[in-house]
């Protein structure tokens, strides 16, 4: 088979290997290896699996890399000992879990594409929301724990007094940002569902005292308060329509100092570079998942910003398909 073949092969049993994934941290077979469990009889025991079966599913952890095994004993590599061990600072499980989540959605893409339209989640789906919800939002707190510091150090966070963060889910931001500023106040905007999520984590934060919320749709209401030198929008304009990002921007710079910077973290779209690719698989997420969701490309963005007169345009690229625009008011 050709080297062309094989890519496309290789793509074509993408789903699998996802599923490999999904079972194995399922199964928690990576932390019962960090815990010591290395027989296959172990294994088989302590996450109560059929022996060769887990047999099978080992072998194919081995060919990816992610475990090992040395005289019929196995070890985690690398990086599942650092991103897929339940506890580890770096732990990256519920990210994959919520991408798991996400299946249901993307089964019958070609009938998503030949409709425009998404699936409609049925009575069952909609029944589990607030487990998902709580997923999702877990998700969301390790890729802002991912991303945080770089974040903060091309925005300069140590500049900023007043911070307003427009669909702030976890919180994760405002926490790592008032750690990093002890000068720092942040206002919080989000809907209920989040904000209940967040004020559990607020009470055992050092913070808590500068950290305040408040329940805001923010399409639909207005802003709470005025004069924010920093105000930070991440991950919230895919969920909208052109119009409502129009609108949503225009309330931002609104309740922003002059001077102050608007800062717009999101999937964006022709960034370039190696991590394109999840910024449109993201915007097929949206199709499949939202009524109106879509990712913007950089100059969209841009073009918003402009028509409000915002100075120092400029893009910084971050991992996994995200991007910034940073946006100063003179």
């Amino acid at each position: 088979m050709g080297k062309d073949k094989a890519y496309i092969a290789g793509l074509a049993l993408g789903y699998q290997i996802s599923q490999v994934l999904f079972a194995a941290l399922s199964l928690r077979l990576f932390t019962l290896l960090e815990e010591g469990a290395g027989e296959l009889g172990d294994i088989a025991e302590r996450s109560g699996a059929d022996g060769p079966s887990l047999k099978r599913l080992l072998r194919v952890l081995l060919d990816l890399k992610l475990v090992e095994q040395r005289n019929d004993v196995y070890y985690n590599t690398e990086p599942a000992s650092c991103y897929l061990v339940e506890g580890r600072k770096g732990y990256w499980g519920r990210t994959i879990h919520h991408a798991s989540n996400l299946w249901w959605f993307w089964e019958g893409l070609d009938q998503h594409i030949l409709s425009g339209k998404g699936k409609t989640p049925v009575p069952a789906y909609l029944g589990d929301y607030p487990h998902r919800l709580r997923d999702y939002l877990a998700a969301m707190d390790e890729s802002a724990e991912a991303k945080a510091a770089v974040i903060a150090e091309a925005i300069g966070i140590h500049k900023f007094r007043r911070m307003l963060d427009i669909g702030c889910g976890p919180g994760t931001y405002a926490l790592i940002f008032t750690g990093m500023n002890a000068d720092l106040l942040v206002t919080l905007l989000d809907l209920e569902p989040s904000l209940d999520f967040l004020r559990d984590r607020l009470r055992a934060s050092r913070s808590r005292e500068r950290i305040t919320c408040h329940v805001c749709q923010v399409a639909a209401d207005a802003i709470p308060g005025e004069g924010y030198d920093l105000v930070f929008i991440s991950n919230l304009i895919h969920l909208y329509g052109e119009n409502e990002v129009e609108l949503i921007v225009e309330k931002a710079w609104n309740a922003l100092a002059c001077p102050g910077e608007l800062v717009i973290h999101d999937y964006l779209l022709g960034t370039g570079g190696e991590h394109a690719l999840y910024a449109s698989l993201f915007n097929l997420t949206m199709l499949v998942g939202t009524p109106c969701g879509k990712c913007y490309s950089v100059d969209e963005v841009v073009t918003m910003l402009q028509r409000l007169g915002a100075a120092g345009l400029r893009e910084v690229s971050l991992d996994l398909g995200t991007s910034l625009i940073v946006a100063r008011k003179e």
